[in-house]
C-alpha cells in the first residue's frame, strides 16, 4: 500500500468519522449518531481516502463494506484513539 504523494495530514476525527462508518455500515446512520451532515461526513471520508491513496470503503446501495486497506484502519484507528482517549483521562486526573 502506497500512500498519496500528496497526502494531508488525517485528523483524529477523520478517524472517528472513518470508525463510525466502518460500525455502521452506513453514511447516513453514521452521520446520525456523530450528528453532522451526510455530505460532511462524505466529505470526510473521500479526503482520508485521497490522504492514504487507498479506498477503504466499497460502496453499496446501501451499506459499505471495508476494503483491505479499511480493515487495516480500523484497527488501527481503534488503538490510536484508545491511546488519545487513555492519555487524556490521564492527564485530566492529574490536572
Amino acid at each position: 500500500m502506497h500512500c498519496s504523494p500528496h497526502a494531508g495530514h488525517m485528523d483524529f476525527d477523520q478517524l472517528r468519522y472513518f470508525l463510525q462508518v466502518a460500525e455502521r455500515g452506513n453514511f447516513t446512520r453514521a452521520s446520525e449518531d456523530l450528528l453532522i451532515s451526510q455530505p460532511a461526513l462524505s466529505r470526510s471520508i473521500q479526503k482520508l481516502e485521497e490522504e492514504l491513496g487507498q479506498p477503504l470503503l466499497e460502496r453499496q446501495t446501501r451499506k459499505v463494506v471495508l476494503t483491505d486497506a479499511g480493515k487495516l484502519l480500523v484497527d488501527r484507528a481503534r488503538k490510536i484513539l484508545s491511546l488519545l482517549d487513555d492519555a487524556k483521562a490521564e492527564i485530566c486526573d492529574d490536572g
